[in-house]
């Protein structure tokens, strides 16, 4: 579910004439209240107005906490991706062995709470911000690092347990990463033309063209 995800940053207040959050809680907040806008209305939940509404706060604490609505966006994002990211480590440290690790990251990439169709359609939204500002891109520069070198030392892991010969784990990470981002767009636009269980599948079989040696000597990885 998407709102396994926005606990993290969500908070419990007061109603703001009650109490006074301090400022962490009204950044989480706000956090919150933009995925919230933003699982709901989409692009159309990209608004100062929409969000400060959604939190409970006016436009000028928005404003006052993060300073645009560009930079909320962004750390919304980054928080998100963090969490992902922080969900499938968790997964992958459950497993014994490189094998296993591997898998529980692809069946982890699949579970219900990944594949959520409000999570994946914030997903687009942000997917599609990363060419038009400057602090959505640098916020998924920073996620996509972290994530990518996740899978990679998975690859590594993997290499050495099994004696697999791969010429650039970098790559292969690449690969796998875009393989897996486009089975989530796939899922959030044509959610009917397969299942979770039939994304695990590909990636399983990927990972299988891997052990036999797809990325061997005469390929580019």
């Amino acid at each position: 579910m998407l709102w396994y995800f926005i606990k993290a940053t969500a908070v419990t207040v007061d109603p703001p004439k009650l109490r006074r959050a301090d400022p962490d809680e009204r950044r989480d907040l706000l956090i919150a209240a933009t995925l919230t806008s933003l699982a709901r209305d989409g692009h159309a939940g990209i608004s100062v107005r929409r969000i400060a509404a959604e939190a409970g706060v006016s436009v000028g604490l928005l404003n006052h906490h993060f300073g645009s609505i560009n930079a909320l966006i962004a750390e919304t994002y980054h928080k998100l991706a963090s969490e992902l990211t922080a969900v499938l480590l968790q997964e992958v440290e459950q497993a014994q062995g490189a094998g296993a690790r591997l898998d529980a990251f692809l069946a982890g990439s699949f579970s219900s709470r990944v594949m959520d169709p409000k999570l994946l359609g914030v997903w687009v939204v942000f997917w599609s911000l990363i060419r038009h500002s400057p602090h959505v891109n640098d916020s998924h520069e920073k996620s996509y690092r972290a994530y990518l070198e996740l899978i990679r030392q998975l690859l590594d892991d993997l290499a050495a347990a099994e004696g697999l010969v791969i010429h650039d784990t970098r790559l292969a990470a690449i690969g796998l990463s875009a393989m897996l981002d486009g089975l989530w767009l796939e899922g959030c636009l044509n959610p009917d033309t397969f299942s979770p269980a039939n994304g695990l599948h590909i990636c399983r079989c990927w990972v299988q063209g891997l052990r036999h040696g797809a990325f061997g000597a005469d390929h580019v990885l």
